[in-house]
């Protein structure tokens, strides 16, 4: 029945008389598990390999790592691939690791993880940690440790220049299709800037500069047309006074002799177009048609003077001054008229030359007024080509400090693991802790022994005497009946007792027993301990 409040110590005292042979049971059997463990457990030797973290010989800020990874990640990423199972296998089979025990390979590696422990308890204080492995053989236990410590450094080493090689590979990649696309984005701004010449941004102020020298042009061609028109009028005006003259002079000497001009009207014209070379070759070049045609003019003027010269001097037996001077008149009247001729061809040309320049300068005020449609379209390509350049521009940054930082790591620069402290051959055996186990057991084994009297106890719903009766139930006692000592009672005593007897006999039996067996070994044990 559960305990009551109000018990007295001689209640409590009475629980434990009744429960107490399992107490001495419990007691016995405890500490005879406990030393059967401890007698028949193998001896397990630990050696240890404490491993040293050092930092990189380079500084991070001079050159950054491809390794992202934290110590601690990185140390778990390792611990798994070294108790891989494919690992595992290939080092128990090398060392030749539980030979003989019959265990298949998913048992052996199983055991070996289990005897494998990593100690990270020293990492963030002082960049160390510690590899053990127990064994039941001191050099086994020594050479599995020593052989784990190697796989991490080799590991490590080995994963940090694959991470360095794959980030430069993969950083390789980027900066390749970067360039492809940067290249294409060149190729459309050249297409772009060939398919709309002269209508780009940067060639407005050009373009501004080239209507302003054509518009010159046509004003310095309407000055011409206009000055040539004068020349042409004042040259058409002294033919019609010529051919007056002509006329009379024609009608008084009706003998015509040969048309000769005059030597003082061709100089004059010789003089007029000398000046109007002069005008023109300070304004174009020498290539330009309008000089061109002016220095022949003048060439020509020079040789019919030169020829009329000769001629005078040759001429014999002129019959009068009116006839000579008649013939000088119809000479020069037709040589105007060329010379007019000659006008009207040269405005033809300035006309014509300035409909082509009036319509060069549409065709540049529409380009003018188009760019601010290319402004915006040269915004946006050059826009993606900056982003592109720039993103280039980092990738190749980035790419050169992966190259860096594989160098680093395949010189062992960087970051990595040293052994510290190698692995030791161990004297004793670490596990089982014989003395720590028998005292867990001694002390379960009286907590137990204490406890258990008390919750069967609570378990029990017999009632025993009249002050559990009152507290459960309410109703006034009339009599109590004591316990009849029949024969029945008696043979259950006697067979109670005769077994808690055997059971002794048998336990501390059964214990020496043991004892008797395990003799050599328990002798060792004792040795051990003391």
């Amino acid at each position: 029945m559960p305990l009551r409040p109000n018990m007295k110590p001689d209640e409590f005292l009475d629980i434990l008389r009744r429960r107490k042979w399992l107490m001495v049971f419990s007691v016995l059997l405890i500490f005879f598990g406990a030393t059967v463990y401890t007698v028949l457990a193998p001896d397990l030797y630990q050696s240890s390999v404490k491993l040293l973290l050092i930092p990189p010989t380079v500084s991070e800020g001079v050159v950054r790592s491809n390794v992202n990874l934290g110590t601690r990640e990185r140390l778990t990423i390792l611990q798994q691939e070294i108790l891989s199972r494919a690992r595992l296998l290939g080092m128990i089979n090398e060392l030749g690791l539980f030979r003989g025990s019959g265990d298949d390979e998913e048992e052996m590696v199983d055991k070996t993880r289990r005897r494998l422990t990593m100690s990270k308890n020293d990492l963030e204080a002082n960049n160390t940690f510690t590899l053990s492995f127990y064994h039941e053989d001191p050099n086994v236990a020594m050479t599995v440790a020593s052989r784990l410590g190697s796989f991490f450094i080799e590991g490590d080493i080995k994963g940090r220049e694959a991470t360095g090689k794959e980030t430069s590979t993969f950083l390789e990649s980027r900066v390749q299709e970067t360039r492809l696309r940067l290249e294409q984005q060149e190729d459309k701004i050249k297409r772009y800037k060939l398919q709309f010449g002269g209508e780009l941004p940067q060639q407005e102020q050009s373009n501004l500069n080239r209507l302003q020298r054509l518009q010159e042009q046509i004003k310095n061609n309407s000055d011409s047309i206009a000055r040539l028109q004068d020349r042409k009028v004042f040259m058409e005006a002294q033919i019609s006074n010529m051919e007056r003259n002509i006329r009379a002079a024609e009608s008084q000497n009706p003998f015509d002799s040969a048309n000769q001009a005059s030597p003082g009207s061709l100089l004059s014209e010789l003089a007029m177009k000398r000046k109007k070379l002069e005008e023109l070759s300070e304004k174009y070049t020498p290539l330009y048609p309008a000089v061109v045609q002016a220095r022949w003019e003048v060439k020509q003027l020079e040789e019919k003077i030169a020829n009329l010269r000769r001629s005078a001097k040759n001429t014999k037996g002129v019959s009068s001054p009116d006839l000579q001077n008649t013939n000088w008149e119809g000479a020069e009247s037709q040589r105007l008229r060329d010379q007019v001729a000659t006008i009207d061809l040269e405005i033809v040309a300035l006309k014509r030359e300035s409909a082509n320049t009036a319509r060069t300068i549409d065709q540049i005020q529409h380009k003018v007024e188009r760019l601010p449609q290319r402004e915006q379209e040269m915004i946006s390509l050059s826009r993606d080509y900056d982003n592109i350049k720039k993103s280039y521009e980092e990738l190749m940054a980035k790419k050169l400090d992966s190259q860096i930082s594989q160098k680093l790591e395949e010189k062992q620069r960087g970051e990595q693991f040293k052994v510290l402290e190698p692995a030791d051959l161990p004297k004793r055996p670490s596990k089982p802790n014989r003395l720590k186990v028998l005292g867990l057991a001694l002390m379960a084994s009286l907590v137990i022994a204490a406890g258990g009297p008390f919750a069967l106890e609570m378990l029990d719903p017999t009632l025993r005497g009249s002050a559990e009766f009152k507290y459960f139930f309410d109703v006034p006692i009339l009599a109590v009946l004591p316990v009849i000592q029949n024969d029945r009672l008696k043979h259950r005593i006697a067979v109670r007792r005769a077994a808690v007897v055997g059971g002794l006999v048998s336990i501390l039996g059964a214990y020496l027993v043991f004892l008797v067996i395990n003799g050599g070994k328990v002798k060792s044990i004792l040795l051990s301990i003391g």
